[in-house]
């Protein structure tokens, strides 16, 4: 019964319509023309977002390079971040007061305080984002996850509303 049910025709897609909404009715409407016999309880939305993609005919190789230079604008960028903070907080000076309270000793480049809070900061941030290891500690997702499901949502929401008004 499921594979029938799966195979009914709810909407047409038209080529120029990017998404559609389909009221929760209609697929019940549809599937009672099926099947009268059918008890149905509707769980969730009472409308479904429908996105539709074309033919995905992009080259490989420039999809590459976008990822890459994305991802290298992005290095950057977190880099200038982070030095514009150290440079804010007087990171420098900091550094050099606890090397003379730890040693007593004048420093202006206090390699063995620096070299390990540079690798504390990247181990920090990968533990942050919980992908140290393919295996996670926990279970739950992690804050970039969760940022990308709450602008999905809002995303799906906001051109749902759109659709729905137009």
């Amino acid at each position: 019964m499921e594979d029938s049910l799966l195979e009914l025709k709810v909407h047409d897609v038209s080529d120029k319509i990017i998404n559609d909404v389909i009221p929760a009715l209609r697929i019940i409407n549809v599937i009672y023309e099926f099947d009268k016999n059918i008890d149905l309880t509707v769980m969730g939305e009472a409308e479904i977002l429908v996105d539709v993609q074309g033919n995905a005919n992009e080259n490989k190789m420039f999809s590459i390079i976008k990822t890459a230079l994305v991802c290298f604008i992005l290095f950057l960028g977190a880099g200038l971040a982070i030095v514009n903070f150290h440079a804010d907080v007087n990171m420098d000076q900091s550094l050099q007061i606890i090397y003379h309270m730890v040693t007593g000793e004048e420093n202006h480049k206090p390699l063995i305080l620096l070299i390990p809070y540079s690798i504390g900061i990247g181990t920090g941030m990968t533990v942050f984002f919980n992908h140290m290891l393919q295996k996670k500690w926990k279970k739950e997702p992690s804050p970039l996850q969760v940022e990308m499901f709450m602008y999905q949502k809002n995303i799906d929401d906001y051109i749902l509303d759109k659709t729905k008004h137009n």
